[in-house]
């Protein structure tokens, strides 16, 4: 490992406007962040209460987090014009008022379109809690600020599994958004006692790039809503899909050449050129893709498998929690004192081979047989995020953080839609396919098969009707064995394939430039 400069001893601590300040942004961006994907777990019970099919419901998150991605670019401008103050300050004051408007919905149209106000709202938020840290931290703190705030980045996914189970459990699914009011009003109190005032720069009005904020907005929209719908629909199956994919290539595209030309563009593509931004955000993308393991193949796997209610799978993941929240200031600190790229690594492969680890998954494996793949993830997370921040920040300009806020937070929202969309298709597709291989092998005119039926229609006739009664069960019984094996199978395909590219998004991390900490920012 290489050294580099220490942190100069002896900075203090500071005030509690500055600590008031930074608490209300990391505040607002766990409770946007966590709503992102609050629903999944809910869902079921929301579609009860409005009497929605599946189809209609699904599109209940899609209009979130495609609100949310469309309002990033927007934040930028608005940053530069309102402050971040405000910004932070209007986008959680609508975040709590539409999430306590959103269970009095009288309908789909009413709830899709408040729902998406939230995710406009949180796309707000979310970006300017990068330039607070940056701002009203001292330089040798804004480390340790960056640290928190990846760790919120990483932490959230699958801990709102065990926060969404315990709100529908205890209480009901209208405060899986009432809640939200709380944390919300909080954010907005605290911003506006502890963060810096400024003038409105009612000039800046004038000089905005029209062009590139619609091209980006919409083609980011366009392909977050291919992404999240793609698996339903049966992605190139469907002329949606491949209208939205056409249309968000085509906005995104322009938007390149547009902003490449363009001398002072929304956000500036020139920065993913710079070898740590570039490298760097693509590791991000793939700590997305690696978190969907976690927070999404596991707990299904458990419901889907063992049959677990929602309640039973959370307590794996707040396991996770503990480890993350003490490992993240420690990391904070190594950045100071061991190069970067080294921690990136480590976490690389620690991430990456506990996601391996789940490839041997079988029927059999319960909550306790993931805690140490679980485990093993969570240790990687903070070296992970906490180091990947550092190589990007110190490869920017201080007057680019607004660009770089827009960018890590565009890649965490497409990140995520691409990791939903990777492992529900490699899922889907996957159980299909050993379904129709088992099946080859449990076909009628198979022995062992009729022998197995025979057996269970025998233990069966007691308590059935007649003879056919019992040999229709027990055939019933030998098709969900086939089913749970072939779901079993897939879910380890999907293993396999997360972990891989996690190792091979951690050899990024030998191709980037090594930093001089503690540099220009941190």
């Amino acid at each position: 490992m290489t050294s580099v400069a220490i942190a100069k001893p002896g900075v203090p601590l500071p005030g509690l406007k500055t600590i008031v300040a930074i608490g209300a942004v990391l505040l607002g961006t766990f409770t946007s962040i966590l709503n992102s994907r609050l629903t999944e777990i809910g869902l079921a019970d929301i579609r009860g209460a409005l009497g929605l099919g599946f189809d209609e419901a699904s599109w209940i998150t899609t209009a979130y987090i495609v609100a949310e991605v469309t309002a990033i670019p927007a934040a930028v401008w608005l940053r530069g014009i309102l402050s971040p103050t405000r910004g932070v300050i209007i986008g959680a004051g609508l975040f709590s008022i539409f999430s306590l408007a959103v269970p009095l919905s009288p309908n789909l149209q009413v709830l899709l379109t408040l729902q998406a106000l939230r995710g406009l709202s949180a796309g707000i938020l979310i970006p300017m809690a990068y330039a607070v840290i940056m701002r009203h931290l001292p330089q040798q703190q804004r480390l340790y600020g960056l640290s928190l705030y990846a760790l919120i980045s990483t932490v959230t996914p699958s801990l709102s599994v065990s926060l969404e189970a315990w709100v529908i459990d205890r209480l009901s699914w209208q405060f899986l958004f009432w809640l939200n009011a709380v944390p919300g009003a909080l954010t907005v109190f605290a911003a506006g006692y502890g963060l810096a005032h400024e003038p409105i720069k009612y000039m800046r009005f004038r000089k905005v790039d029209g062009f590139g904020l619609l091209a980006l907005s919409l083609g980011l929209a366009a392909a977050v809503t291919a992404l999240d719908q793609g698996n339903r629909l049966d992605w190139l199956h469907s002329g949606l899909i491949v209208g939205l994919l056409l249309a968000g290539v085509f906005l995104i595209g322009a938007y390149f050449i547009h902003a490449v030309l363009h001398p002072k563009p929304v956000v500036s593509p020139k920065l993913l050129w710079r070898r740590n931004v570039g490298l760097g955000l693509l590791m991000m993308f793939a700590v997305r893709l690696a978190i969907m393991s976690s927070a999404f193949l596991i707990p299904q796997y458990l419901i889907r498998v063992q049959g677990y209610r929602a309640l039973e799978s959370g307590g794996l993941f707040l396991n996770a929690v503990i480890p993350q929240l003490l490992l993240t200031p420690v990391v904070a600190w190594l950045c100071y004192r061991v190069d970067p790229r080294n921690l990136l690594a480590v976490g690389g492969i620690l991430t990456g081979g506990g996601i391996l680890m789940a490839v041997n998954l079988s029927s059999v494996w319960a909550a306790g047989d993931f805690l140490l793949p679980v485990m093993l993830q969570a240790l990687g997370a903070p070296l992970l995020a906490v180091p990947t921040m550092v190589l990007i920040t110190e490869d920017i300009q201080f007057q680019e953080i607004p660009w770089i806020a827009s960018l890590v937070h565009i890649v965490r929202t497409v990140g995520s839609a691409v990791g939903m969309a990777l492992v529900a298709t490699v899922v889907r597709v996957q159980e299909q396919i050993h379904s129709n291989l088992i099946g080859l092998h449990v076909h009628s005119g198979n022995p062992e098969a009729l022998i197995r039926i025979e057996t269970l229609a025998s233990t069966l006739r007691p308590r059935a009707s007649g003879e056919q009664d019992a040999i229709g069960q027990a055939t019933a019984m030998v098709a969900r064995v086939v089913q749970r094996e072939a779901y079993t199978m897939s879910y380890a395909n999907a293993f396999f394939l997360l972990g891989i590219i996690m190792l091979l998004a951690t050899v990024t991390s030998l191709a980037m430039r090594r930093p001089s900490l503690p540099g220009r920012f941190l």
